[in-house]
């Protein structure tokens, strides 16, 4: 039986956390360690100038190594000194290279269990980062330049490190689901809070399209958490810049909600979805929906058809609109047929009014009962930009006189002025 994606995930997250650790902790304690054997190495140095060098601390020597008095106190030592000093100078470094990496190392996994705790849920996670942070702030305003406070800050870093493997391992991998709802909706938030802390309440309304299905946040459900989450962090950005938060959660639905292709959510047939589960589909967003895309095809291919030529359920569609949605009759429905106009090159709106059973007028005839009669409601002068016409003439049917079937009565081929 295969393992659970969230399972294999935890796991993962909690091993490469670990691991984490692991590396920074090692180049920690080398740089430590590096900087205490060096401290043995110059007790343990014999030969002439050596004893004068021992006088001094390895942080002193290190920092001769800075000062030009220093360097040329260093320079004006015996050879057996000299070299003693060097060795010295140059661990230091080496350990004080590695501390510091460590410690760089540190503050992004810092940040990073910092950025994926929950402030109500994990609070007692967050006081102990917020503890070692406030214990390692004064260290790390003495170190700089001092190997002794290098190596204090070594052992910093270890504690700190300790502090981190005993909090929940944050979400490294996540499912790419979550990853984009997280993304998407710091996006749209933002862009609906700039449109509304400058335009107020003429600000433009984010309507945020289900995509073709395969792509990501193509079910009603993900694309319901994406306008919840952005709807959220709207609220947050509104209420901290001074909106009251009833007000912020009414700007937030009034301004954020879904365009619903119903063309989109139709291509999810090609996995096994029925005709009852698309309309659950379109249930759980019935709410949301501010705009309607019009397009249909047979739930295979994104073929964009006039409503009516696939097998789009949108009679049902529009019950549950009117039953799940406010105000449902001032949802705009947008016509989307591309595919039908690239290829026959006439309009697609007959055939969606058709669809829908609209009148022509005002009690009737109905568009579906004049489709096909001959001399169709639209058929008026028939295609007036023929290409033979201009091919012929250099001109359009409207633009020629009548003597040639155009329609510019009243005058000749020749002068273009009235007829006698």
């Amino acid at each position: 039986e295969p393992a659970d994606v969230n399972t294999q995930l935890k796991k993962l997250n909690e091993r490469n956390w670990t691991t984490s650790l692991s590396n920074i902790g090692i180049g920690a304690s080398r740089g430590h360690d590096t900087i205490e054997s060096t401290r043995q190495y110059l007790g343990s140095r014999e030969g002439l100038g050596v004893e004068e060098l021992k006088k001094k601390d390895i942080s002193e020597i290190y920092k001769m190594s800075k000062d030009p008095e220093g360097q040329k106190f260093i320079k004006e030592l015996q050879p057996a000194a000299k070299e003693t000093a060097k060795s010295i100078i140059n661990s230091l470094s080496y350990g004080q290279v590695m501390v510091n990496d460590a410690y760089r190392g540190l503050q992004e996994l810092y940040n990073e269990a910092y950025e994926s705790l929950d402030s109500e849920k994990d609070k007692e996670d967050i006081q102990k980062l917020n503890r070692f942070r406030d214990e390692t702030a004064p260290l790390l305003k003495q170190y700089k330049d001092d190997p002794e406070k290098v190596a204090e800050l070594g052992e910093a870093v270890t504690q700190g490190l300790q502090v981190l493997e005993s909090i929940k391992a944050p979400q490294m991998f996540k499912p790419l689901e979550g990853f984009a709802i997280d993304k998407a909706s710091d996006t749209f938030s933002n862009v609906a809070f700039k449109g509304y802390d400058k335009f107020g309440d003429k600000a433009p309304v984010i309507s945020i399209e289900n995509p073709p299905a395969g792509s990501g946040i193509t079910r009603a459900e993900d694309l319901k958490k994406l306008i919840d989450e952005t709807r959220r962090k709207f609220v947050e950005k509104s209420v901290s810049s001074g909106v009251s938060k009833s007000q912020a959660e009414q700007q937030a639905e009034k301004l954020i909600g879904a365009t619903w292709d119903v063309g989109h959510i139709n291509m999810l047939r090609k996995y096994g979805y029925t005709s009852e589960a698309l309309k659950e589909q379109t249930k759980k967003i019935a709410p949301y929906v501010k705009n309607i895309h019009l397009s249909d095809n047979f739930g295979m291919d994104h073929a964009e058809l006039p409503m009516g030529m696939g097998n789009v359920p949108m009679e049902e569609y529009e019950k549950i609109f009117k039953k799940f949605t406010k105000q449902s009759d001032k949802i705009k429905r947008v016509t989307e047929a591309g595919d039908w106009v690239q290829h026959f090159q006439v309009s697609p709106i007959p055939e969606t009014f058709a669809s829908y059973g609209s009148p022509v007028a005002s009690g009737g005839p109905y568009w579906n009962q004049i489709m096909n009669a001959s001399g169709g409601y639209f058929s008026g002068q028939g295609n007036v930009y023929p290409q033979i016409n201009f091919e012929t003439y250099g001109t359009s049917l409207t633009s020629l006189p009548v003597e040639l079937g155009g329609q510019m009565a009243g005058r000749t081929r020749l002068g273009g002025t009235p007829s006698e």
